[in-house]
């Protein structure tokens, strides 16, 4: 039965209590009709599971931990204040939760979380409590509630391949209905360890019908979502990693709780994903905090593709004098600033010792110098792992360990953020080191996962969501030492780009994929999930490049944060002057990149790494007056040859591609292959 309906926008929120499944949360565009709500088939909104809860569904152990015993609940209370609705729950042993619901009137998204409260007077376990449940879902366009025609979206990810859109009908993955109601459907996925967008970023989308379902999770550590199918409609939810999908549980003491990271969700009339991704986006921008020198979107100069892993005060210095000319507002020294005498850099991570050899005056001259040549100086760090050639490796009083033994990952082992005598030799070792060489930017990698944890805690996985916790803590304490600077969020790439790390960095790094031909279309699809301002994408430029080289590797940082690296010091006058211009056209269209709409996102590219075909790109301002296109064309079959630009006229380009625009529309001839262009375009 219906206990309560509110109307957000033009959507509808309703509460259900249901005969056999706790509270059900259904939530529709409200021009979707409902007669009966029993119809709906609802399930709890609170999916948890306390330890000794039986299971409410045949044949589920193994498969889902959703619909124990433990979300038979009903409500003790509800309350609405302005767009948020909380909920107070309770099974009326002692176990209580309160549910969030707030919404956000300018993008749509609803914020959603729960919290356990154990009143019981003994201590209770908790082995799941899920961030959010919809329930209800189903296609609005056949004649009879059901789920034939809709379609999962979920992104999958891996290094240098971030992002990428994958689309699943029901009926392929079995999530239809069998004759009778035995063996629950369940497409359950996500990511266990320190490196959540690995294997898929935590985002999925439910269309069909003309309506579409999205979530996105704050998921700094193990998640997953979920896909059930029991009945007609079925239901989406998610949250952190439980016992069977990530060993997770936690001992809650009498008087004790424990709180979910957020869920955000948006529910549009609409099957364009671009849609529901942009207000994720635009939700997501529009909370950022950051430092004031981040609002002018510098772009940053890395050296890491120059260098390869061996900065000195010398090169550093012939590097600089070759950016004369060139507005960037941020030079990063990044690896191997610490090389040993003995070994390489690449496993020597961990002790932090500045190399006297590679910076004989003191890293703090090269990094007033930078300062000097007008840039903020950043550096690299990879502070919570340890590498095989570093002292550090072998302090096991330091280190994580999983049953009694060291947790070792081929040349990485990881520091236990929980010790006390950790705390303290990061403080020296970072902070202390970053206020005192005059750094202003850190760029914070992370190259290895500790999986689902380790020993010190009730659980492995909640061990290593302690951990994760104080790693987010130090983002906070860079901000105590370094008042105003600037944070990268790096992990092999974009393994952690995931929204609640990124609230809390300036940046992020969107792949490793430093001048390969794929870079637009991971960039691409990378802008789908984090704001452009936060979106930092490599143009590496190499002596050899030509022209057409140049203009394709700053078009493709376009889409986001333009960082430039390579040979920079070794490119004649002409190679310059190209990439001033397009740093040029790129600080005339930062509105659009900032806080625009992908209208479009046309890619027909199937093989990331042999790439034929194209791709076209199409954002449009806040304000509907301008629109940016970027366009990128591989070995030929193209198949795409225009771009409707109806009602708008062209102001500006950066190409070497041979175009006209005309009649409403931007055709493109591409006489060769990689080629590319950004234009501009202003309503007429």
């Amino acid at each position: 039965m219906l206990y309560r309906e509110y109307t957000f926008g033009d959507t509808a929120v309703r509460y259900i209590q249901t005969p056999d499944f706790g509270v059900g949360l259904s939530i529709l565009p409200a021009s979707v009709r409902v007669g009966d709500v029993g119809a709906l088939c609802c399930d709890s909104m609170v999916q948890a599971a306390v330890r000794g809860a039986r299971n409410l569904v045949d044949y589920t152990q193994g498969v889902t931990m959703r619909n124990t015993s433990s979300v038979l609940l009903t409500i003790t209370g509800q309350r609405q204040m302005g767009n948020t609705v909380v909920t107070e729950l309770s099974d009326d042993t002692g176990n209580e939760y309160v549910h969030h619901l707030e919404y956000d009137n300018v993008t749509g998204v609803f914020a959603i979380w729960a919290e356990y409260h154990n009143r019981s007077g003994e201590a209770r376990v908790l082995e799941s409590l899920q961030s959010f449940s919809l329930s209800g879902i189903f296609n609005p366009a056949r004649d009879a509630l059901g789920t034939e025609g809709l379609r999962l979206i979920r992104m999958t990810s891996a290094w240098s391949r971030e992002c990428r859109l994958k689309t699943d009908e029901f009926s392929a993955l079995g999530l239809d209905m069998s004759w009778g109601r035995y063996g629950v459907k369940c497409e359950r996925f996500g990511e266990v360890g320190s490196m959540p967008n690995r294997g898929y970023f935590p985002f999925a989308a439910i269309a069909g019908g003309g309506v579409t379902w999205a979530v996105m999770l704050e998921a700094p550590y193990s998640w997953q979502i979920e896909v059930y199918k029991e009945r007609e409609t079925c239901a989406l939810s998610g949250g952190l990693a439980d016992y069977e999908f990530g060993h997770w549980c936690k001992q809650v003491p009498p008087g004790g709780g424990f709180k979910t990271r957020r869920a955000y969700l948006c529910v549009k009339e609409t099957e364009n994903i671009e849609d529901v991704c942009n207000a994720f986006v635009h939700f997501q921008n529009d909370r950022l905090r950051v430092p004031e020198s981040e609002e002018s979107m510098p772009v940053i100069f890395n050296e890491y593709c120059t260098t390869w892993g061996t900065p000195s005060e010398e090169n550093i210095l012939a590097i600089l004098e070759s950016l004369r000319g060139l507005p960037i507002g941020i030079f990063v020294i990044d690896a191997g600033w610490y090389l040993p005498e003995n070994c390489g850099w690449c496993n020597a991570i961990g002790d932090w010792n500045e190399s006297k050899k590679l910076f004989p005056g003191g890293i703090e001259q090269v990094s007033a110098a930078i300062r000097a040549a007008g840039m903020k100086a950043g550096v690299w760090f990879e502070f919570e792992n340890v590498g095989r050639d570093s002292e550090k490796f072998y302090d096991k009083s330091a280190l994580l360990h999983r049953d009694g033994v060291p947790l070792t990952s081929k040349n990485r082992r990881f520091l236990d953020l929980r010790k006390p005598e950790v705390q303290r030799y990061l403080q020296k070792k970072m902070l202390d080191f970053l206020a005192q060489k005059g750094f202003e930017y850190i760029k914070i990698d992370y190259n290895d996962t500790f999986g689902m944890g380790g020993d010190g805690a009730e659980s492995f996985g909640e061990s290593g969501r302690q951990i994760t916790e104080l790693s987010l803590d130090y983002l906070d304490r860079l901000r105590e030492a370094v008042p105003g600077i600037v944070i990268e969020n790096c992990s092999s790439g974009g393994s952690r780009i995931e929204p609640c790390r990124m609230q809390k960095v300036s940046m992020c790094s969107f792949s490793d994929a430093h001048e390969c031909k794929e870079i637009p279309l991971v960039a691409a699809n990378v802008s789908r999930v984090v704001p452009a301002r936060q979106n930092q994408v490599w143009a590496t430029i190499r002596k050899e490049d030509t022209v057409d080289r140049i203009v394709w590797s700053m078009t493709a940082a376009m889409f986001g944060r333009v960082c430039l690296s390579g040979d920079v010091h070794l490119i004649d006058s002409a190679q310059k002057a190209k990439i001033k211009e397009g740093i040029d056209f790129y600080n005339a269209v930062k509105d659009v990149v900032r806080s625009g709409s992908i209208a479009e996102c046309f890619c027909n590219v199937a093989y990331y790494r042999d790439p034929k075909g194209c791709q076209i790109y199409k954002k449009i301002s806040q304000d509907g007056s301008r629109m940016l296109v970027l366009a990128h064309f591989f070995e030929r079959p193209h198949e795409r040859f225009d771009c409707d630009v109806d009602g708008y006229k062209l102001a500006a380009a950066y190409t070497s591609l041979d175009y006209e625009a005309k009649g409403g529309a931007l055709s493109f001839r591409p006489a060769g292959e990689y080629l590319a262009g950004a234009f501009l375009f202003e309503r007429e």
